[in-house]
């Protein structure tokens, strides 16, 4: 038994691809290079007015996929690798090194009870393990309605007074990093950035990807 220990030490078992499950992840890489190079990352800063934000890819293809299979087949393991991608992401960029804090977009417990997990705390956890930075806690007080049927208005109105701050002491004069899936109209990232500037910090956003 021991000996069969010591052979595993030294020679570790193949890590397979937590995206696709069937190749093998070289050493230091968070996924399989035919799974990294099917995802199309390019840092994009977006043209935003209020607040800076930065995107890893456009919501389509294989990184639509793999956001459909973590958001409603509860494929968590694959939202801790995308985590760690996005934290590789912003460990090379000199304009994130200021981030003093991490702010998963929250979902509402409703929501959480329906998935299993919130996608972007998997996130956050993924990014922990490559660019350590501490979790502020955000709750996400109101069950806001799904956004995908709502107009550009609708989405701001419904996003008003959605999310509440713990410990808001904490983030008074930092840089705040939030973390989100996908960027659209931009009414969510906007109501959590105004309630983080609220508080004196400055917030910035970091989305997997962005619609066309």
């Amino acid at each position: 038994m021991w000996l069969k220990a010591l052979v595993e030490l030294i020679f570790p078992a193949p890590i397979v691809c937590q995206l696709c499950q069937q190749q093998i992840v070289d050493e230091g890489l968070p996924a399989c290079k035919h799974c990294l190079d099917s995802l199309n990352l390019s840092f994009t800063q977006l043209q935003l007015q209020k607040y800076q934000g930065f995107t890893l890819s456009v919501y389509q293809g294989r990184i639509k996929q793999i956001l459909n299979e973590i958001k409603y087949h509860n494929n968590y393991r694959a939202a801790v690798v995308m985590g760690e991608i996005l934290g590789l992401a912003a460990k090379e960029q000199t304009c994130l090194q200021c981030i003093d804090y991490l702010a998963p977009v929250p979902l509402h417990m409703s929501r959480i009870k329906q998935r299993g997990f919130n996608q972007t705390e998997a996130f956050a956890k993924g990014m922990n393990r490559v660019w350590r930075r501490p979790v502020i806690e955000v709750i996400r007080q109101k069950n806001t309605i799904p956004q995908n049927d709502l107009t550009a208005k609708e989405r701001v109105k419904n996003m008003k007074n959605a999310f509440l701050i713990c410990n808001p002491e904490k983030i008074k004069s930092k840089h705040v990093l939030i973390i989100d899936d996908i960027f659209t109209t931009g009414a969510t990232f906007n109501a959590l950035a105004d309630l983080i500037s609220n508080y004196q910090a400055s917030p910035i956003g970091l989305f997997l990807t962005q619609t066309k």
